[in-house]
């Protein structure tokens, strides 16, 4: 189980935060069809990561979607 309140998530949710602004400023960028899938399934994971605590609170596992 992570440890939420812990220093080194703290580290990690702002390093998820900052590549997640990048992704975004990205996706506004035009790119091809399959570019802009690819930049969506990585804001879709890292907002996911940026989720696990919520998720950890509402009882609800982490297992990947199918």
């Amino acid at each position: 189980m992570l440890d939420f309140s812990s220093p080194s998530w703290h580290q990690i949710r702002k390093w998820i935060q900052d590549e997640l602004e990048k992704a975004r400023l990205r996706n506004d960028a035009v790119l091809d069809q399959i570019q802009t899938a690819a930049l969506r399934g990585e804001i879709k994971v890292l907002k996911r990561i940026l989720d696990l605590p919520n998720q950890a609170t509402r009882g609800v596992a982490a297992e990947p979607e199918d």
